[in-house]
């Protein structure tokens, strides 16, 4: 296990080496990907800063809007034909009440006549 360990450790520093004009070799460290990993970093924490005053931005809109003039009226509006469609559908419940009575005073009659008819 260990001699395992030390050649990967062995394996990993030579990969890390960089040969030079004059033949040698020097270990190199590899802050470019570093450097990226940092600029993505920002990116990411700039974007969700955007991203929140931009959803700020959106909620104050919003309520800016819910409090004015023509959503009070669209609102006041919504409520008048809501009770109007309530009174309406009131109405015509009652007028088919009314034609539904009719209509079974009128079958009541029918059987009545017949049942007399019969009788006779």
């Amino acid at each position: 296990m260990k001699l395992v360990l030390t050649c990967a450790i062995a394996i990993l520093a030579m990969a890390c080496m960089q040969k030079q004009a004059d033949g040698t070799y020097t270990a190199t460290t590899s802050t470019a990907a570093s450097d990226a990993a940092q600029k993505a970093h920002d990116g990411v924490v700039k974007s969700g800063e955007e991203l929140k005053e931009t959803g700020q931005e959106i909620k104050k809109t919003t309520e800016d809007i819910g409090k004015s003039d023509a959503a009070q009226k669209i609102k006041n509006g919504s409520v008048e034909l809501g009770r109007g469609v309530k009174e309406g559908l009131g109405q015509v419940a009652q007028k088919a009440g009314e034609g539904l009575q009719k209509a079974g005073k009128k079958a009541e009659d029918d059987v009545k006549k017949t049942e007399t008819a019969a009788k006779h």
